[in-house]
């Protein structure tokens, strides 16, 4: 990438300029009042006289002041919002900023053609440098193959890729030939010839980059992903629900640019047949998005049947099988809305039907530039779902070759265990098959990846408690009460796909004393897809010595009559949990030592055979519950310490319990309103993620996918 930025001077007088101009609007209109229209609006307003106006001269000055010295702008920035004078003067002192310069979201664009529009009413020659300056940081941005970064000059991450999400290259691409060919608001002296010749170049370049990257099936080309790596052109990742796919969305502006060019050359007539072919085979009937509200107000978003629905497309095909899925933070592809939080399942688009547009062009572009390769296409004849070219809601499964080890009821999983080495460089992967085992599991060693067939038949059940282990030594060391324990040292387990259940309560004495499922000494434990289930109290108790331990919980079943069934010491973050509780307090976290340790919860749901209490604590402890439900017997009350008559530990750090978009049927007295702003750096909802809960120390989410192969269901 080029490193050609004009740095743009900001002295005394250009600051005391912006700064007086904002004085005067003051003068007029009360601070931060904005202009009545969208911003992302204004510039692609239809009246050419607004750009003749006061107002449109006061949103100039906000368009001046945001542009950075690359001659780009950041994202998501209302141009149009009045600012105070220390608004101001941040958005001054980051005009030096390299890394928030974007073509995302209509970004840097945007502004320009405001500018552009603004020039050609007024001749304000500050209007025509900063456009010019906007030209040269498009141009700067380009790759030699083509492409362009998400973010340039310094970009981060997934930044880096060609990127088409969002239209970012094609909105660029569409900007650069209106200003070669001069088109309105571009003509008079904006782009002289050297210019054009230049912006010319770079048109044709990214038309190279477009058939470079788009995806070739079965020796045909198809669609695009949204992004693809600047080095190898293949389809890369995103954010972490971005994952490299066949992207309907997005292919379909590119289609729609494809079909727009004046004397398509061979490569590009075939790039379009062969993506309006993938439309018309992968579109799905019958079906149809909708967005609702529930009886609570909240909003959902769902896909169901409708026979008369128009076809629509999922905005992700996978690269294996070209079937939709959707995906949560977490970076694991589903099938089902309804199996990924509220927050992404309601926050992104997940189906669209923007390819249905591009039908009725495609066929007058096909007798007119090539009708002997003119493919068939309908928007009336049934979808890949409907016609069985697709399986709609394939169940992912694990490859039992992967495994190391294979389990029979009958067997004994301690002997697979004792297989592994006794500290396992790379992941020992041992499978259950599906059936019931009476046993008790000792995991002493690193690195185990105990897996279920199936997480409602391949069960370990076990009577126990402390005082009737069935062992209580193990390799001269000491040993737990629990189905399975996890010694001090077996970090970095993984637990999935079972149903562990300590039924001492049912099966041998009518008590709810402590009777632990899982029980753990070891950090870094990542338990999921299980049913975590005891008849007494603990169920589910990770314990690392000194509260040190990380843990990580998804899809998770967890029952139990007694109390604190989830207690934690240390970090602990679990996602998409159902808590199923009997008159005592379900959750509980131990978080001395350490004033960032904390209880995370979201996208769960809590509910009780009789009014149950939320939650507890004897100690220091910080507790985070982001878009969880509770039935009307979890008991009208926030989580509290655990003794009225006594205090054990004085907890110098106090309460803190942190809610964001939780409910509770039949309402609540006020403790379950949001308060996430008032939480340490008050982060906001959907940065409340597994990463930031660990504080970036473990990345549970991706030693997952790097198992999906033996984890997957």
């Amino acid at each position: 990438m080029k490193n050609t930025f004009k740095k743009v001077f900001i002295g005394f007088m250009a600051f005391a300029m912006v700064t007086g101009s904002f004085a005067q609007q003051r003068a007029h209109k009360k601070d931060n009042e904005s202009y009545p229209k969208e911003w992302k609006q204004i510039a692609r307003m239809e009246q050419g006289s607004f750009f003749l106006t006061d107002e449109a001269r006061r949103i100039a000055e906000n368009v001046l002041a945001f542009q950075r010295c690359t001659g780009g702008w950041p994202k998501n920035i209302d141009m149009a919002r009045r600012m105070n004078d220390k608004e101001l003067a941040k958005v001054i002192k980051d005009k030096s900023r390299c890394d928030d310069s974007t073509i995302d979201n209509n970004a840097t664009t945007a502004q320009m053609i405001f500018l552009a529009r603004l020039y050609r009413q007024t001749k304000d020659i500050r209007y025509r440098d900063a456009f010019l300056q906007g030209v040269e940081y498009l141009l700067s941005g380009q790759y030699e193959n083509g492409g362009w970064p998400q973010f340039w000059p310094s970009p981060r991450g997934y930044q880096i890729h060609i990127t088409f999400n969002d239209d970012a290259i094609v909105n660029t691409l569409n900007m650069i030939r209106d200003m070669m060919n001069y088109k309105a608001p571009y003509e008079d002296d904006l782009i002289d010839k050297a210019l054009c010749v230049r912006l010319e170049k770079a048109f044709n370049k990214g038309i190279e980059c477009i058939l470079a990257t788009q995806i070739i099936k079965d020796g045909e080309p198809s669609v695009w992903c949204q992004q693809n790596d600047r080095e190898t052109l293949k389809p890369a990742p995103a954010r972490a629900y971005e994952l490299p796919s066949y992207c309907s969305a997005e292919s379909a502006g590119i289609v729609r640019l494809l079909m727009e060019l004046p004397s398509p050359d061979a490569r590009v007539k075939r790039a379009v047949h062969g993506a309006m072919k993938w439309f018309d085979r992968y579109k799905l009937t019958g079906l149809k998005c909708e967005r609702i509200v529930l009886a609570n107000g909240e909003r959902d978003t769902r896909l169901v049947e409708d026979p008369q629905a128009r076809p629509i497309w999922a905005r992700y095909y996978d690269l294996k099988y070209c079937e939709p899925y959707v995906c949560d933070r977490d970076g694991l592809p589903r099938r089902h809305l309804e199996e990924i939080g509220t927050e992404r399942r309601n926050g992104y688009s997940w189906y669209n039907s923007r390819p249905a547009e591009l039908f009725a062009i495609y066929n007058a572009w096909a007798d007119k530039y090539d009708p002997k390769h003119k493919v068939a296409i309908s928007l009336a004849t049934k979808g890949a779902n409907e016609n069985g070219l697709i399986e709609m809601y394939r169940r992912p499964m694990a490859e039992r070759t992967a495994f190391d080890v294979v389990v029979k009821p009958g067997e004994s999983i301690q002997a697979a265990i004792e297989k592994a080495p006794e500290i396992p460089t790379v992941p020992f992967k041992i499978l259950l098959l599906n059936g019931t085992y009476h046993q008790k599991v000792i995991i002493d060693r690193p690195n185990i990846v105990l897996v279920g067939e199936n997480r409602d038949s391949t069960r370990i059940v076990l009577a126990e408690t402390a005082q009737t282990r069935t062992i209580t030594e193990y390799h001269g060391r000491p040993v737990g009460n629990g189905v399975i324990v996890l010694q001090e040292g077996a970090d970095d387990c993984v637990i999935s796909g079972l149903t562990v259940y300590n039924n001492y309560g049912t099966a041998v004495e009518n008590t709810t004393t402590h009777q632990m499922a899982i029980f753990g000494r070891a950090t870094r434990t990542i338990i999921i897809n299980s049913n975590v289930w005891a008849d007494g109290n603990d169920a589910l108790s990770l314990w690392a010595p000194g509260s040190n331990g990380m843990y990580y919980h998804a899809d998770l079943y967890l029952r139990c009559p007694g109390v604190d069934f989830l207690c934690p010491r240390g970090w602990c973050y679990a996602t998409r949990c159902h808590f199923y509780g009997d008159s005592r307090a379900m959750i509980w976290h131990d978080g001395r030592g350490d004033k960032n340790k904390k209880l995370v919860i979201t996208n769960s749901s809590f509910d009780a055979k009789t009014p149950t209490l939320l939650g507890r604590y004897h100690h220091d402890s910080q507790f985070y519950l982001i878009k969880c439900k509770m039935s009307k017997n979890v008991l009208d009350g926030n989580i509290h310490y655990a003794y009225s008559d006594k205090v054990l530990d004085p907890c110098p750090w106090g309460l803190r319990t942190y809610y964001y978009g939780c409910t509770r049927e039949g309402g609540h007295s006020g403790w379950l309103n949001d308060n996430l702003k008032e939480a340490e750096n008050a982060p906001e909802f959907y940065g409340v993620t597994a990463k930031w809960t660990f504080n970036g120390k473990w990345d549970p989410e991706q030693r997952i996918r790097d198992l999906w192969n033996v984890l997957a269901y």
